[in-house]
């Protein structure tokens, strides 16, 4: 069974910002596109040959490159099952991208090279994996070079983002949605408090540079150069990059008091343990049905049934707003080894395309539209229902336009009691919706292949197709 291919008629997309040249996607083929200029051309060449990279393709955590034949100008890349940003990560994904930069910087150290610039958009996501995707990122050392040229953008990018989640349970959106180039110490002081501004990690972060900052009236770029012999900038660069991954260690995610979602399946909360393994059971038959290449899984809590869409040989990518729940199902996803991406996502705000003219940054719809075999709605169109106030006409197409097969969507009637606790004072603009208008309400291009009502319970699923 093929991948599905992406919609038709798809946007154009070029990068502008790289000095080699630039990358482009139509969403059509395997592969992206890089084109490069004649400069690009001549450091292509020698990028790939240098020895690290070449390992680090092999370990699956630099992009595989190929210069197209007779096209020197051109490199062709994989392309990746579906592209992610920053402000769509957990903080696991933003430690794990975090911890390839560092590593792939120490790597090129080897052969006299490191990362010109660090930022959470050179890397993407294949399923749980990060994957160092900048190609024309590495620049070659002065011999006598002290530091890394990236070391300010990545503290920006990286520590100064995940310690503000940490300290002062500031959402990493907030960081990269606001800025493009992360968050700087002067802008992060203040949002410190004054306890936490002089502790001793925050202080060398953020305190001192944003100080130092004021009184020299200073840039961003150091001056890297020295007098140092060439091995001996290298020790003092790679010593300073282990502190670098020391501090990482010490920013990563700590276990937090769980949201009320966090522990919703856990606790069997508005399911009998009949009306669990009834769920469970009547997915996992879809699943062997049909045998979906990739699933989307809209509002999936902790994954329960996205992990179970991956045991079954699917490339999954999984959305829910809280945070934690989007942790917890990475950190599962990574030690089970599956091809399974959560992400944090607010279906009643999604995800917007942005950047210069709109075109740096896909949107949710761009991404999703067409592009999965078959898509979970489980008990989600309540939420945008009485939550966001969204028309149900509106919801379905939206779910439905995700998939180019099949769907499951589970109706929770407006009598169930989580939809009387979220509708509270305006349960009367829904109290006389029954499942028959929702059924009427399905777009006729789908038919219900399957139905199943839960047993001591008045939810029911049904399994739509095309």
């Amino acid at each position: 069974m093929s991948k599905p291919s992406s919609p038709p008629h798809a946007p154009v997309w070029n990068s502008f910002r790289d000095p080699d040249g630039f990358v482009t996607s139509t969403g059509d083929g395997p592969n992206i596109v890089r084109q490069l200029n004649p400069c690009g051309m001549e450091k292509a060449q020698v990028i790939n040959a240098l020895p690290s990279l070449k390992t680090l393709q092999h370990q699956g955590r630099w992009i595989k490159a190929v210069i197209a034949p007779q096209h020197p100008g051109i490199v062709l890349h994989p392309r990746v099952f579906f592209p992610s940003y920053a402000h769509e990560w957990c903080h696991e994904m933003l430690h794990r991208a975090a911890l390839v930069t560092l590593d792939v910087n120490l790597a090129l150290l080897d052969d006299g090279w490191e990362l010109k610039d660090a930022t959470p958009s050179n890397v993407l996501f294949e399923g749980v994996r990060p994957v160092f995707v900048d190609h024309m990122s590495p620049a070659q050392r002065t011999p006598s070079q002290l530091g890394w040229r990236a070391y300010g953008q990545f503290v920006r990018n990286f520590l100064i983002p995940m310690m503000l989640k940490r300290l002062r349970h500031i959402p990493l959106s907030w960081s990269f949605l606001s800025r493009r180039d992360g968050v700087p110490p002067e802008v992060a002081l203040p949002l410190l408090g004054m306890w936490h501004r002089w502790r001793p990690v925050p202080f060398k972060l953020i305190t001192a540079p944003a100080m130092l900052a004021r009184w020299t009236n200073q840039g961003r770029h150091p001056n890297t150069a020295s007098s140092m012999s060439p091995e001996i900038s290298i020790e003092v660069t790679r010593s300073i990059m282990k502190g670098l991954k020391k501090l990482l260690t010490s920013l990563a995610p700590e276990n937090v008091s769980p949201s009320y979602w966090f522990n919703y399946q856990d606790l069997g909360i508005s399911y009998s343990a009949e009306a669990m393994d009834a769920k469970v059971a009547f997915l996992r038959e879809a699943l062997r049905k049909y045998r979906p290449v990739s699933v989307l899984d809209l509002g999936c809590n902790t994954g329960k049934f996205s992990i179970l869409a991956a045991e079954h040989g699917a490339r999954v990518v999984a959305l829910d707003s809280d945070p934690e729940c989007v942790n917890r199902l990475f950190r599962e996803s990574e030690a089970k080894d599956l091809d399974l991406q959560p992400l944090v996502m607010d279906l009643g705000r999604p995800s917007p395309r942005l950047g210069w003219g709109s075109q740096e940054s896909k949107s949710l719809q761009d991404r999703i539209e067409g592009s999965f075999e078959m898509t979970f709605a489980l008990a989600i169109v309540h939420h945008l229902l009485v939550r966001e106030r969204i028309p149900l006409g509106d919801i379905l197409d939206f779910i439905l336009g995700t998939t180019t097969r099949q769907a499951v969507i589970e109706w929770v009637p407006p009598t169930d009691p989580q939809f009387l606790k979220m509708a509270g004072e305006t349960l009367p603009l829904y109290k006389d919706l029954t499942i028959d208008q929702f059924i009427q309400a399905l777009p006729p291009s789908f038919q219900i292949l399957d139905r199943l009502d839960l047993p001591r319970s008045e939810r029911t699923l049904l399994l739509l197709g095309r």
